[in-house]
């Protein structure tokens, strides 16, 4: 699209390298390797673009 839509920032951590992955200037979580961080932020992406969760079957008993 051309256009940045999250980020993964590399941060070290006591000496270890984690992950922090953010879209829409709100923290999804840290990962602990780059390609699971870059899905967690491309996921959230695709799921803003469809309907909320899903509110599951509707009720249709009669009361």
């Amino acid at each position: 699209m051309g256009r940045e839509y999250g980020s993964v920032t590399i941060v070290r951590v006591d000496g270890v390298v984690r992950y922090r992955a953010e879209f829409a200037g709100r923290l999804l979580g840290w990962g602990t390797t780059l390609r699971g961080a870059c899905e967690r932020v491309h996921q959230a992406f695709v799921r803003s673009h469809g309907p909320r969760e899903w509110p599951g079957y509707p009720d249709f008993r009669m009361r």
